[in-house]
């Protein structure tokens, strides 16, 4: 009942996640396509690992210690080239079969010469090192390890004898005692334990749904090592494509064929298989590369059965990629045939249009300067205009002042005057010229420059703060409690109203011309600018 459980929900799960897959199957193939760009990197790397093995063995004559240097050499050698793992699975056997050498040698010898016939296809020669090997006294792991290999070889004689149902069933039987075995030996977490349970599993209680959902379950919830999970998704990829889910196929085929990459493992149909998948896809282009990565692999292993197995379809693909090529060549052809037509037409259309746009050009010319003629002078008028908006509102505030203070200085006047002639007509002269005397000239300049004074800040408000921008803080500006501006201030407002002229300024001041410099000198020493800058600064005071 667990067990069922257990499947009812993987196969929810691996439905739920299909379409997530789906959308993963180009970049799992780019990331292939890179990693088969950058496969020397990982070969240097087993490379290193394989040197650092035989420095150690040149260094030593201890025949345990070789012994256990020819394991880990045929180990490193047996997924990676053929030739040189048989030569230390030969070694480790003549060491092995040497007087007081431990069982486990011997064993070891076995495993190594099982994985090596097993490979290639030397089937007799497995046989015969399956019926030769006895167990006793041998570590369980390399037991379990002997018996997954023969399992393998009566698979591969089960599917060699296809179609001869007596044979199949022989073989299959042999292949089931092998997974016993395993399951006898075996850490009940190991990778082999589990792969002997799934597979006897599915032997006894097989259905589609069973061999995907249970498989990705294996892979998903144990760390396997690369060549292990490779191994896995080759097997998951081809449950997929039995039941036509060819996107989930080519999907876990890719990640196989990457892991076989990274861990330099040249036995193996991953990237043959996917060749075939991409050829059926149409992709003439990434086939061809991965076909290429195939035959690489079987070559460098030395193993007959992939050589043969890819000369199958090696011509196919090769001739869907001349096709392909020649039918780019037309289409390239076919293209560059109308680009020349349409350039052809495209320079009949431009000696055309060239006389066309000479007119053109020309006329848009004097538009251009005509445009731009009315530009500058449209800016001269809104310049000019502003300034007789400002000189006018001047010239109308100071009127209002002027008259306000003419009238009270006249009507002043008048009174001083009927006073003093009063007093000449009763023949008293002293106090005639007393009242003449104390007519108030003074008293009118203050209240004339008070008067100015309050024009000016009105009509510029913001006189004051920009004025004292151009000065430190120590030295800014203030107005005095009656209102009015400093004397030195107020020539640069009259500077800023157009009096440009020093004597102009001095009379209306009533002071001399040197005063006026003087003051102008000393407020300039001041300033945070240059002193050729300040009066452009003063200028360019706005009106708000």
């Amino acid at each position: 009942m667990k067990r069922s459980g257990f499947i009812l929900v993987l196969v929810l799960l691996t439905v739920l996640s299909c379409s997530k897959k789906n959308e993963m199957i180009e970049p799992v193939l780019k990331e292939l396509d890179e990693t088969i760009d950058n496969r020397q990197r990982f070969e240097n790397e087993k490379q290193d690992r394989i040197a650092r093995l035989k420095k150690d063995l040149q260094e030593t004559n201890d025949i345990h210690k070789r012994t256990e240097l020819y394991s880990s050499l045929f180990d490193q050698y047996k997924n990676y080239q053929y030739d040189s793992a048989f030569v230390y699975a030969k070694l480790l056997e003549k060491n092995a079969l040497k007087e007081g050498s431990k069982i486990e040698y011997r064993a070891k010898s076995q495993v190594a010469l099982l994985h090596c016939f097993k490979s290639v296809g030397f089937f007799n020669e497995a046989v015969d090192v399956i019926r030769a090997f006895d167990p006793k006294d041998v570590p369980s792991p390399i037991c379990a390890e002997f018996y997954f290999l023969g399992a393998e070889t009566w698979q591969n004689l089960s599917s060699f004898v296809s179609g001869t149902e007596a044979l199949a069933s022989k073989y299959d039987a042999e292949k089931l005692e092998c997974y016993d075995k395993v399951l006898e030996y075996a850490a009940p977490d190991s990778y082999l334990y589990g792969y002997a349970n799934l597979d006897k599993m599915l032997i006894e209680n097989y259905s589609d749904s069973l061999a995907i959902s249970a498989r990705d379950a294996f892979i998903v919830m144990n760390d396997w090592d690369d060549h292990q999970k490779a191994v896995q998704y080759s097997i998951l990829s081809e449950a997929y494509n039995k039941v036509q889910k060819y996107d989930e196929a080519v999907y876990y085929r890719a990640l196989s064929a990457i892991l076989d990459i990274r861990s330099c493992t040249h036995e193996t149909t991953s990237a043959k298989v996917l060749a075939g998948h991409m050829y059926a896809r149409g992709n003439i282009d990434r086939a061809y590369k991965y076909i290429q990565q195939a035959q690489y692999d079987a070559e460098f292993y030395n193993s007959r059965l992939r050589k043969a197995e890819i000369s199958t379809i090696l011509p196919i693909i090769e001739n869907g990629r001349y096709n392909w090529l020649n039918n780019q060549r037309l289409l390239l052809f076919i293209i560059l045939s109308v680009i020349a037509g349409l350039l052809a037409l495209t320079v009949v259309l431009l000696l055309v249009l060239r006389s066309r746009n000479k007119v053109l050009a020309q006329t848009h010319a004097d538009l251009a300067e005509k445009t731009d003629l009315l530009e500058k002078s449209n800016l001269s008028l809104t310049e000019a205009i502003a300034k007789l908006r400002e000189a006018n509102e001047i010239k109308d505030q100071y009127i209002i002042q002027s008259l306000y203070g003419n009238t009270a200085f006249v009507n002043e006047v008048n009174d001083a005057v009927n006073e003093a002639a009063r007093d000449i007509t009763l023949k008293r002269p002293d106090e005639a010229r007393t009242t003449l005397y104390h007519i108030g000239i003074k008293k009118e300049r203050a209240r004339i420059a008070a008067s100015f004074d309050t024009a000016f800040l009105k009509l510029f408000p913001n006189w004051l703060d920009e004025f004292n921008s151009l000065f430190p803080k120590e030295s800014q500006i203030r107005l005095a409690e009656d209102g009015t501006m400093p004397m030195d201030v107020r020539i640069f407002a009259l500077m800023r109203l157009g009096f440009d002229n020093a004597a102009e300024v001095a009379e209306y001041l009533n002071l001399s011309i040197d005063t006026v410099y003087v003051y102008k000198a000393r407020l300039k020493g001041k300033a945070l600018v240059d002193k050729e800058e300040f009066d452009s600064r003063i200028m360019a005071i706005p009106k708000p």
